[in-house]
């Protein structure tokens, strides 16, 4: 049954937009408080009727520009953007080709140099070695995961972020994406359901709190994800510890403690900075859903030390990001049609 919606004078408003999906956030004012203050909503409401809530087109690309340059000022500290370039080439591969193709990201990922591919030992790196020595896309994550068994990887999380602006508005959609870009190299279903997870919170955290954000993705996954991996998308209780270690959910709770207690982009990656050992990944994920939640400041210190390049790549990725979002959304509305991307290859199951 539908949820009755008043008029919300906020649609009359330049520059804003209504729009709906099956996984819809519910409109809030959202005051210039810490994430922790922000209010919550029910997710067990039915949202598919309900108004969601508008972002201003500047503020959207502002905010988008926030998710993959804040993944590069967090990565930057751990001296490596090899997560970035992974990400840079899933997200300009999306926009091109309208689709998360496997065979063409690893011919992309395959090309990056040896300094811009994840540390020697990563699952990532161990597919990408195989890819390169003629295994074929078809069945490589399983072949890697004999490799390296037992184990989950952030990589993942990281190279799916573009994903969560190329398909804001498709809930179904947005999960199907991760889940593939995710399969490339990972069969283990924490590491996709971990990344699933990763980019459902950054679409939030583009117009919600982190306990709502967070609520919301438990909701999503509910029926999916392990249970430790659940626990990471509970909003922590004061006084509580972040996990430890480098794998895909310890990464996840260092990040949403840290977006706990932050009121800004470069607060959270202090507050991962200031965890024991922090990884290159909880860096990279803090930077990434930090910028979400936050924006990122034109005069931050740590943006003006990324190299001009890069940072025009990342930004005009941003900005194509929200512009195939926006063409791709309103095509689906005109012919009322599924959402585009393609199906999951045979006998893979999927877990979006």
């Amino acid at each position: 049954m539908g949820v009755a919606v008043a008029a919300n004078p906020a649609l009359t408003e330049p520059g804003l937009t209504p729009y709906s999906s099956p996984s819809a956030p519910l409109p809030q004012q959202v005051p210039a408080r810490t994430l922790w203050s922000k209010p919550a909503t029910s997710p067990g409401r039915n949202i598919r009727e309900v108004e969601l809530p508008t972002i201003s087109d500047a503020e959207l690309r502002s905010r988008s520009r926030g998710i993959l340059l804040g993944m590069a000022c967090g990565e930057s500290i751990a001296g490596t953007q090899a997560f970035t370039h992974l990400a840079l080439e899933l997200g300009e591969s999306v926009v091109a080709r309208g689709a998360a193709e496997p065979e063409l990201l690893l011919d992309r990922w395959a090309k990056l140099g040896p300094e811009l591919t994840p540390r020697p030992g990563s699952i990532t790196t161990q597919a990408l070695r195989l890819f390169r020595e003629g295994f074929p896309a078809q069945g490589l994550a399983e072949a890697t995961a004999r490799v390296v068994p037992d184990r989950s990887g952030d990589g993942p999380l990281l190279r799916a972020l573009p994903l969560a602006v190329a398909a804001r508005r498709e809930g179904a959609l947005l999960k199907r994406w991760a889940d593939q870009s995710a399969w490339v190299t990972h069969s283990d279903l924490t590491s996709r359901m971990a990344t699933v997870g990763s980019c459902l919170l950054a679409r939030d955290l583009l117009t919600r709190g982190l306990e709502e954000s967070l609520a919301r993705v438990a909701q999503a996954l509910r029926e999916e994800a392990p249970l430790r991996l659940s626990r990471a998308f509970r909003h922590p209780a004061r006084g509580d510890l972040p996990e430890s270690g480098d794998d895909a959910v310890a990464v996840l709770s260092q990040v949403t403690h840290a977006l706990m207690v932050a009121t800004d982009l470069e607060g959270t990656l202090q507050e991962v900075e200031n965890q024991d050992q922090p990884s290159q990944g909880a860096l990279a994920l803090a930077g990434g859903l930090g910028g979400a939640a936050f924006g990122i400041d034109p005069g931050s210190r740590r943006l003006a030390r990324l190299d001009e390049s890069l940072r025009g790549r990342l930004e005009q990725l941003a900005d194509r990001l929200v512009d195939f979002e926006t063409r791709e959304h309103a095509a689906r509305l005109m012919t009322d049609g599924p959402p585009l991307g393609p199906g999951r290859p045979d006998g893979a199951r999927s877990g979006g």
